[in-house]
């Protein structure tokens, strides 16, 4: 298993940088979640990395899936509006 506490990091940074464009956010938070989830698997236990990789790829998922409906809601009324 070659999963490094610096890749889940990696994944969580990228989940919330990313989460405000929702479907990036969604793609690189449950990357990072499914690594960190190898790595608790594999290791068993977390470092400080994974854990903090863990808690950010959580959160850009989350606000990915938000921003994500607030971008379909807002390309519907724009186009309800046109009509």
């Amino acid at each position: 298993m070659d999963i490094k506490p610096s890749n889940v990091l990696t994944m969580g940074i990228l989940a919330v940088a990313l989460c405000s464009f929702g479907i990036p956010g969604i793609i690189f938070g449950a990357i990072g979640k499914n690594k960190a989830k190898a790595y608790v698997d594999y290791y068993g236990e977390t470092t400080g990395q994974v854990k903090a990789g863990s808690i950010m790829s959580k959160i850009g998922f989350i606000i990915g899936i938000i921003m994500t409906v607030i971008w379909v809601l807002d390309i519907i009324l724009v186009i309800a509006g046109n009509m």
